[in-house]
């Protein structure tokens, strides 16, 4: 690569276009002053605020000639790809929100999303409030994908898609749901019992159109869908000859006939996840890896009854608990690499209530401490905590958002405790 050379001849600043002197007070005497590209600022500015100005009076325009064919759901449907820039969660402090009998958390683009059984909010690291949206719910859920934020009535019929700023689409299934996934791509899945069939699969595109409707004969305990869309996989569970098994079938969306199917006798389906090789399957008795066109690639066994599970996304990872005694007292922690090969096992000595993975992080809630374990290093890091902690979501880099009953603050692993001992 070609190195710059320092050249001693003077510097040569061109004039702006316009003949017309440019008087700007200078913030630093010593400071060298190009009016050629302070010119030409100006002029993008100007055209900025032309540009907006006429998009403006265009908006009202049509506001004013065309009233009687707009409605709210064409603005919804304008705003649907438009989500504020934060990826990735802050540092949260100063979060309080009031106490509900029922709570769900979940982090959506860098915002505490805070359902109720009667209302959502998105609210930020600092504590304010944007999207509030009214609901209904006696059993609500929540999946946050990269798009879109996809809430559902587990038990009832009524699900609702958001992005940062507004509801964007709201809709009845016919029966009552059961379990749903948002893709990365906007595309969704709700699974639903059915009375006719025993279960009834809906898959919706990022528009929010019904693109397929799968009426199953088995009972479907699960659906996920990969992260582009391209592909639905669902677990049905059936008997035969006096036998139970797992069955998993992935469909190309659009395509009533399976792509592929594969059975696991004799086990009990739990649930169905996309990881960045294809999918897994987790059975009472252990998980099952796939490609995205359903083809088996590996299993690992439990071992025992599986406690709580989580698995993480975007790098394949599974971190499940296992109780080692009746009271769940002391439970063994497992995390599994991507192709199902054991990286941590230890026993914690204490009940544990919340657990959830993000890369190599596993944080691990429990009554009294917030547990942070790396599945590369073996290393863990344990924060004493308050008696009304409900859940605890790995953020990454050696943080997790630590939600109680009333507010939420962002736990920090990698630096000293808190003065007085308590986070």
């Amino acid at each position: 690569m070609a190195k710059l050379k320092n050249k001693s001849t003077a510097l040569r600043v061109r004039r702006p276009v316009s003949d017309v002197p440019v008087e700007l007070p200078d913030a630093d005497a010593g400071a060298v002053r190009n009016e050629y590209y302070i010119a030409v600022s100006r002029r993008y500015k100007l055209s900025r605020l032309i540009t907006l100005a006429l998009f403006m009076i265009y908006v009202l325009i049509m506001l004013a000639t065309h009233s009687e064919d707009i409605t709210i759901a064409n603005l919804q449907y304008l705003i649907r790809d438009i989500n504020k820039s934060a990826d990735e969660a802050g540092a949260f402090s100063g979060v309080s929100y009031s106490a509900e009998p029922i709570q769900r958390f979940d982090i959506y683009r860098g915002e505490l999303a805070y359902v109720t059984g009667r209302q959502i909010s998105l609210i930020s690291a600092t504590g304010g409030v944007g999207l509030t949206s009214e609901l209904s719910y006696e059993n609500p859920a929540l999946d946050a994908g990269e798009k879109y934020l996809m809430l559902y009535d587990i038990g009832g019929t009524s699900f609702s898609i958001y992005n940062s700023f507004s509801e964007l689409y709201s809709g009845e299934t016919e029966f009552t749901i059961i379990s749903g996934d948002m893709s990365e791509s906007g595309s969704f899945v709700l699974v639903a019992e059915s009375r006719e069939r025993r279960a009834t699969v809906y898959l919706y595109d990022a528009n929010f159109e019904l693109r397929s409707k799968y009426s199953k004969s088995e009972y479907v305990s699960d659906a996920a869908l990969s992260d582009d869309g391209t592909r639905l996989a669902m677990t049905e569970f059936g008997a035969s000859d006096g036998s139970f098994y797992t069955d998993l079938c992935v469909y190309e969306p659009g395509v009533d006939e399976p792509v592929n199917e594969s059975r696991i006798a004799g086990e009990y389906p739990l649930s169905v996840e996309c990881v960045p090789d294809g999918f897994c399957v987790m059975t009472t008795a252990g998980v099952y890896y796939y490609t995205s066109d359903g083809e088996p690639t590996g299993s690992y066994a439990f071992g025992g009854g599986v406690g709580l599970a989580d698995v993480d996304k975007l790098g394949g990872r599974i971190a499940y608990t296992m109780p080692e005694n009746a009271l769940g007292t002391e439970n063994r922690v497992v995390i599994l690499d991507a192709g199902g090969t054991v990286c941590y096992n230890a026993i914690i000595e204490e009940k544990v209530t919340d657990i959830s993975i993000l890369g190599a992080q596993l944080v691990i809630l429990t009554p009294s401490h917030a547990v942070l374990i790396d599945a590369e290093t073996g290393a863990q890091v344990s924060r004493l905590i308050s008696a009304s902690a409900k859940r605890l979501i790995a953020t990454g880099s050696g943080t997790a958002l630590l939600c109680t009953s009333s507010s939420a603050k962002t736990i920090d692993f990698t630096g000293a405790p808190a003065p007085d001992g308590e986070e």
